[in-house]
């Protein structure tokens, strides 16, 4: 039976072949100076069964989906084969494709690292398989140390093969392999033997085209013994297995020994060769034999075969492992938290880790000025459990990854929180990605910097004396697009000396450069993007309430993204099918648009004036802020209650990806505008002295909408007919924007804004009670409408009018809704902007009684039963009931919600709820994997088998992380951190936190900001909510130069408040009574 526990900074499950299958992966983070490596691993087999560079395009080991990894590992991932003196058969540890009841098998996984224990006590052998990646170091690489442990009384003769069946040349990629891999053998080659450190790579390109190009990039395998004595290894795998060709036993190798092999011929060429370590040794009691294998990539051989000596030594091995391990420590001790529990504690760092992994870790790179913000180390969420996501880190140092805007919005929320030193990057980068019509693009990828063309002289002067040579190539380099790990790896792959260091010629470059937002269109425009933009906004003004008007006003320099992508009239798109309507062709990619204006479609392009020939357009905060609303109200459904999916995609839930073709809308994104236009009215108010400048197209949308919105007001049109005209000035808007805009902009006051979103707001709240009525006391979250009254369209010649995809188009006179059943999503967006705790208190026991609380698990799903539902509302009815995004626990949705409750200062209830709905706090036994690690979803009682009710599925990089971060925030720092009372900053430390989660010695601490470690001394272990609730009576603050100030109460005010903000405070101890 499996065990699992937590020791030593490590997750350990006992017997972990036996366990539940699951899979996860290492970080792939190589640090600032190191080149990243992709790597996954299952409990199975060995661990490890797939990795690589970039993307699965560049697989070592070949990558395959979760549930083909978990049959084929124990032939295709690493093996050891141990043949001991005396014995008949060869042993091979780990080994899970037969039962081995001798066998105690033991995982460890760390934050940035795996270890897989096997005592056979039969065999008197112990073995101990270690991997990371490899960090700070010129080439990418997994490190694997295999120790042969004796823990027998009697010396052991053994023979020892180790490695892996397949090695993937470099060039071949992950899909071709998989359908023409026959084909493919024809292209191998393993280069290098002569040095023994096989290099393996195809010779030519294989894409079949006029172009071909040789391919000199490729994988090496080194392998070297505990004392540093190299081993060339075995790579025709049928000097291993013989005629075997299912690879789950060496047949050559338990015949001959190691010495015969070695002189056996090999011939690695037209076959998927492998890569096998042989040693033979004596061990005696308590020794080891150790073999340790770096398997890598490298653009030229020849870096590898220079200082093979140097790396063919434990010192480097145990250093690297070091290095990885202190990498993961120093990035996670931005959220070092101590509390009563060891696992929330480390489950934060995780969770930290596994958020930035996804949205990227903001570093500051000097540019001689503030400083440019890039998130590094981050990539899309793609691993063996979300095979659908293509996964991509750049292999270069200061290595970005890809992502969608969606998830890397959502995963920098706490940013700010956790580094000032953000400060407006997210705000700014994710609004200019909002284009005129409220959409933006699918695919945001890492920025890009270039040096613009003024200073092209400043920088061959800085060229001129930094660099010895290559100053040609660097100039060209600079002035086209670049990242900063390009500029460094070119140093690197080119041997150039310097004469001032990488880091001060880089922030020379960069001082000269201006940064880049990188994105493409992708596929689609989701109904929900955009809701997480004000998130970032509410995060930076929680931290710098003193610059709300800056924010707002200050920065002119904000664009608007303008993709080839066209959402088309009603008239395009409204068709018959089964003589019932439906929304389909919604979306085109605009030929036009793009020759006219001399475009590529994923390029990154902006919204430019003079009809897109011109500058590109800029302006100010609160108007894209203006824009995005202004969209948004103008897309709501003909009963004003749920913003329209009306471009062909969904909104979060992207498996109802059946609702756009049902006149879909939703709930969720009516709540976020009403938060936005609240926002906007506010500001409006506090800053009303103030006009802003619009494009005309804009400002002609606004007037006409706010008449349209006065006139249903005063009861003169009906809400299909107000729907129908504010729909037709919306796509009259387009019509007029969609290659660019004119440039003449209308100044408006911030006092005619706030009369129009004042309308606004009323229209949204009528839409939101009519929305509560219809689901009964809880909002829905979707709603479908169907068209009761339409007429066909023809064309001049009485022939229906046919849509692109040949389907008769109509024109819809009347609309019939009908709500989807309950789901959580809409109820979790409501609770953040309700303002009474009463009525959160009504809301939570209402959910609660529904079927929204699943009662097996004591969590929350999705949904209801949709039993009831068709299939036409998208792949989400097809599931299983609890599983996937149907009736299961989707954790970031349930982590939402959780958070709402504690928003809303239900804190009894919050805390209730987190014993059985928090990761750390299951059982892991039945979640079936690590409990510092999130699960995209966790099977409920609805699911027809009850062996997986419970159990979480698809690893760790989700928007969970995302909503523990804030939850975690709020607990240990309160909801609103810095105001502004009497024109001065105040910072008020509010916790929310039962007394369970103080140590024993009444103690919690945390790192604020990133920087100031906090600790709470609270000797009654009382809660700090409620009756009787622990109060902070004083406060001492310990600054960076050893002042001391105290304080008394829980307030700090000034200058203290500031210094805090700045980093200026090493620590400060709250006491509580």
């Amino acid at each position: 039976m499996s065990k699992y526990y937590y020791e030593n900074n490590s997750f350990v499950i006992e017997q972990f072949d036996q366990a539940k299958p699951f899979s996860s992966f290492l970080p792939g983070m190589a640090g600032l100076k190191g080149i990243p490596m992709w790597t996954f691993y299952v409990n199975r087999g060995q661990g490890v069964c797939s990795f690589g560079i970039r993307d699965k395009n560049s697989a070592i080991m070949e990558f395959s989906p979760a549930s083909i990894t978990y049959k084929n590992v124990a032939a295709n991932g690493f093996r050891t084969f141990i043949k001991i003196q005396g014995q008949d058969s060869v042993y091979e540890p780990f080994q899970s494709a037969r039962p081995n009841t001798q066998a105690s098998r033991v995982m460890k996984i760390s934050p940035n690292g795996l270890t897989i224990e096997e005592t056979h006590a039969a065999n008197g052998l112990k073995t101990v398989v270690n991997y990371f990646n490899l960090p700070n170091d010129d080439y990418a690489a997994l490190v694997r140390q295999v120790e042969i442990i004796n823990i027998s009384n009697e010396p052991i003769q053994l023979e020892l093969l180790d490695g892996m069946s397949e090695i993937l040349p470099y060039g071949v990629e992950n899909g071709g392999f998989k359908e023409i891999g026959n084909l493919l053998r024809s292209w191998m080659e393993v280069y290098n033997l002569e040095n023994g450190i096989p290099f393996y790579h195809v010779r030519s390109s294989t894409a079949d085209e006029a172009q071909v190009s040789q391919v000199t990039s490729g994988h090496f395998y080194l392998s070297f013994t505990g004392d540093g004595e190299r081993i060339a290894p075995i790579v025709d795998f049928e000097v291993v297995f013989g005629g075997n060709t299912s690879l789950m036993y060496p047949d050559n190798f338990a015949t001959a020994s190691l010495a015969e092999i070695a002189q056996q011929p090999q011939y690695p060429v037209n076959k998927v060769p492998c890569g096998f370590s042989g040693v033979a040794k004596s061990i005696a009691p308590g020794e080891s034999l150790t073999v340790n294998t770096i398997i890598g990539h490298v653009n030229d051989i020849e870096r590898i075969n220079a200082k093979a000596d140097r790396l063919c030594t434990a010192e480097y091995i145990t250093r690297k492992r070091e290095e990885a391990n202190s990498l993961v420590e120093d990035l996670t001790s931005d959220i070092a938290t101590h509390t009563s529990s060891e696992l929330f504690d480390a489950y934060a760092k995780q969770s930290y880790m596994d958020n930035f992994l996804r949205g990227g870790y903001p570093f500051i790179f000097d540019n001689e000025g503030e400083g440019f913000v890039v998130h590094l180390y981050s990539r899309k969420h793609g691993d063996l459990e979300r095979d659908y996501n293509f996964f991509s880190l750049a292999p270069e140092y200061y290595s970005q990854g890809n992502g969608n805007f969606r998830d890397m919005n959502q995963n920098r929320r706490n940013d700010v929180f956790f580094n000032p030193k953000v400060g407006t990057f997210n705000i700014k980068m994710f609004f200019s990605l909002m284009q005129a019509d409220g959409y933006n693009p699918l695919s945001v990828q890492g920025c890009s910097f270039n040096v613009e063309s003024e200073n092209a002289s400043k920088l061959d002067e800085l060229l001129s004396s930094a660099v010895v040579d290559h100053h040609e190539e660097l100039m060209v380099l600079c002035s086209g697009k670049f990242t900063p790990g390009k500029i460094i790896n070119f140093l690197a792959d080119h041997g150039i000396q310097l004469h001032v260091s990488e880091e001060r010629l880089l922030s020379g470059i960069l001082a000269l450069s201006q940064q880049n937002i990188e994105a493409g269109f992708g596929e689609g425009f989701w109904s929900d993007h955009w809701t997480y933009n004000m998130d970032l906004v509410d995060g930076y003004l929680d931290i710098f309430p003193d610059k709300k008007e800056e924010l707002l006003f200050a920065d002119e320099t904000y664009a608007f993204y303008d993709s080839a992508a066209y959402v088309q009239p009603r008239s395009k798109k409204y068709v018959v099918l089964h003589d019932e309507v439906r929304q389909y062709d919604a979306l085109i990619e605009d030929e036009e648009k793009l020759e006219h204006l001399g475009r590529r479609m994923n390029d990154t392009n902006w919204l430019q004036t003079e009809g897109g020939k011109g500058k590109i357009y800029q302006t100010n905060l609160f108007s894209k802020i203006v824009s995005l609303a202004l969209n948004k109200f103008a897309t709501l459904d003909p009963y004003g209650m749920g913003v329209e999916m009306e471009a062909n995609k969904p909104g979060w839930n992207d498996a109802m990806n059946g609702l756009p073709g049902l006149f879909g809308s939703g709930m969720s994104e009516t709540f976020e505008l009403k938060r936005m236009v609240t926002f906007l009215l506010e500001s409006a108010k506090e800053f009303g002295e103030r006009s802003i400048r619009l494009p005309e197209e804009m400002a002609d949308l606004f007037h006409a909408v706010h008449r349209a919105v006065v006139i249903y007001q005063e009861n003169q049109l009906d809400s299909f007919t107000y729907w129908d005209i504010v729909a037709s000035v919306r796509e009259a808007y387009r019509v007029r924007v969609r290659y660019g805009i004119t440039g003449v902009e209308h100044e408006v006051s911030l006092n005619v804004i706030e009369k129009g979103f004042s309308a606004f707001l009323v229209k949204l709240d009528e839409g939101i009670a009519k929305a509560i009525e219809l689901g009964d006391g809880i909002t829905p979250t979707y709603f479908r409408f169907e068209a009761t009254e339409f007429e066909r369209i023809v064309d001049e010649n009485g022939q229906p009018d046919l849509s692109s995809s040949g389907l008769p188009r109509a024109r819809v006179q009347h609309f019939q809704v009908s709500a989807l059943p309950h789901f959580l999503e809409g109820p979790t967006r409501w609770m953040k902007t309700v303002t009474d705790s009463q009525q959160a208190k009504a809301l939570y026991d209402l959910i609660k009684k529904t079927e929204l609380y699943d009662k097996t698990t004591q969590m929350y799903q999705t949904s209801v039963s949709l039993d009831s539902e068709g299939h036409e509302i998208g792949r989400m009815r097809a599931f299983t009931p609890g599983w996937l995004e149907r009736e299961s626990n989707f954790l970031h949705m349930t982590y939402k919600y959780l958070l709402g409750l504690l928003k809303a200062g239900l804190y009894e209830q919050y805390f209730g709820e987190l014993k059985t709905s928090l990761v750390p706090f299951l059982d892991p036994a039945v979640y079936g994997r690590s409990t510092l690690e999130n699960s995209s979803f966790i099977a409920t009682g609805g699911n027809p088998d009850p062996e997986v009710h419970g159990r979480g599925f698809v690893a760790r990089l989700s928007g969970s992380t995302a909503e523990f971060l804030s939850m975690w925030r709020m607990m240990m720092a309160g909801s609103k951190v810095f105001t502004m009372s009497d024109g001065e900053l105040t910072l008020t430390l509010a916790p929310a936190l039962p007394g369970w989660l103080f140590d024993e010695s009444g103690k919690v601490s945390f790192i604020f900001l990133g920087n100031t470690q906090v600790t709470y001394y609270n000797a009654r272990r009382a809660d700090t909510f409620g009756t009787n609730a622990a109060k902070i009576s004083r406060m001492k603050l310990l600054k960076n130069d050893g002042t001391v100030v105290e304080f008394d109460g829980s307030i700090i005010q000034g200058v203290e408040a500031v210094a805090v903000r700045n980093g200026e405070v090493a620590t400060i101890e709250i006491f509580m009574d």
